[in-house]
């Protein structure tokens, strides 16, 4: 089956996220809050996306994670490329090599493919996420009253 990794999927909450509130920093611990995403899994997909200069972080009070771009200028392709490395389908398309290579009936169908899935990446971008979740309301965590009110 064809589908994000949690840290693609996150990784595109968390930048949708931070694409509505462009001129505010956003903190790790807010997101977390804000979307109700496990902390450890969204610290290793901010430091994934550092590192491939799609936000950057700042310390200490005031600080938190922007945008190094505008989101209409971020891909989707960038960002899962930048999270899981490059869509592939079949290892065949990247590594070139494949002992069935020579009776494959389904490589050029799925090269195809690949590349289709690939464009529609690439034409995608973070403002077409960020505006698509008008109605987003923040993760709730459930509490029990000790007291009736």
């Amino acid at each position: 089956m064809l589908r994000l990794t949690k840290k693609s999927e996150y990784g595109l909450m968390a930048l949708a996220l931070m694409a509505q509130k462009e001129s505010i920093a956003t903190s790790a611990k807010d997101i977390v809050a804000e979307l109700g995403v496990p902390r450890r899994l969204l610290a290793e997909v901010l430091k994934h996306l550092s590192r491939g200069l799609i936000v950057s972080g700042t310390r200490g009070p005031g600080g938190g994670y922007r945008l190094n771009r505008k989101p209409a200028e971020i891909t989707l392709c960038e960002v899962v490329e930048c999270l899981d490395g490059p869509l592939n389908l079949v290892d065949c398309i990247d590594e070139g090599h494949c002992e069935l290579s020579p009776s494959c009936i389904i490589k050029s169908g799925v090269t195809k493919l690949a590349e289709d899935i690939r464009s529609v990446l690439t034409n995608a971008t973070l403002a077409d996420l960020a505006e698509g979740s008008p109605d987003h309301q923040p993760h709730r965590v459930a509490t029990t009253l000790l007291f009736p009110v």
